[in-house]
């Protein structure tokens, strides 16, 4: 949300999730990692019975950001039939983008550590929170069994960005050798799971050619990618759709739900060959 001040970004999010209770929730608060900022979040529907898993990155340009501020996407989520989880990670100036990654594959494999099968787990991110949740979809190195993952959700996510235009940007995903590792357009493949990128028409921060540039790319490779294109939406609008006052009838939100449950379908179906 840059361009906000701090405090009034933190006073519109303290609104926002204010009216974030629309669900009756089981919260969990897990450690994954030895941290202050190894912790996450589980929101779980009170009744048991299978249900998707929504995995969310929050984004922040890698330095800023708090699970907390993000109540409101669980909710929403929630709504949709999902069970939600939304990790914190640590933050630059503080680590490099190499150990912001690492944070988010702990906290993943964690997640997927607790879900049997056919349960989905399914990545979703807003802007850098998208950029790590599409590096763990394609990257099929950086997961112990990359194939739990259902399918991403990419909101207004950078894709395919270097060279770099914000000059600690090259200290943040640095050495120079590690620069090829933070561009999800660099792990295009056949057999990555489902890429779903939806981006606002009129977003400045994070402009829509990242996620034609990795639709491309990914469809070149033989891959699956769809891209969703908004208009009137710029960078912070498409995650202000997941509030509960413009959630309803919104057409992210009723995209999103489409996508998770047509993700769903492919687990449980993929998983009952399996087995």
């Amino acid at each position: 949300m840059r361009g906000w001040s701090d405090a009034w970004q933190r006073i519109g999010l303290w609104a926002i999730n204010g009216l974030a209770c629309s669900v009756p929730v089981a919260h969990e608060w897990v450690a994954y990692g030895d941290s202050p900022r190894h912790h996450l979040d589980w929101y779980r529907h009170p009744t048991p019975g299978p249900r998707p898993t929504v995995l969310f990155f929050y984004g922040g340009n890698w330095r800023s950001g708090r699970r907390q501020d993000y109540r409101f996407v669980a909710d929403t989520l929630m709504t949709l039939g999902c069970d939600v989880v939304v990790p914190d990670y640590r933050l630059y100036p503080h680590v490099l983008f190499a150990d912001i990654l690492l944070d988010a594959r702990m906290a993943t494999e964690a997640v997927l550590a607790r879900l049997e099968p056919p349960q989905p787990l399914v990545l979703m991110g807003h802007s850098a929170g998208a950029q790590i949740g599409a590096l763990l979809t394609l990257d099929a190195s950086l997961l112990s069994n990359p194939a739990r993952i259902s399918g991403f959700v990419g909101l207004a996510g950078p894709y395919d960005f270097y060279p770099f235009t914000e000059d600690d940007h090259w200290e943040l995903f640095g050495p120079e050798s590690a620069y090829p590792a933070s561009q999800p357009v660099n792990f295009v493949r056949a057999d990555a799971p489902p890429l779903f990128l939806l981006h606002g028409a009129d977003d400045t921060r994070v402009r829509r050619g990242h996620s034609k540039s990795l639709m491309q790319k990914q469809q070149a490779a033989g891959g699956h990618a769809e891209r969703r294109v908004y208009p009137d939406l710029g960078h912070v609008d498409i995650l202000l759709a997941f509030s509960r006052l413009h959630r309803r009838g919104n057409p992210v939100v009723q995209d999103v739900a489409a996508i998770i449950e047509k993700l769903s379908a492919s687990s449980r179906e993929k998983w009952d060959i399996q087995v």
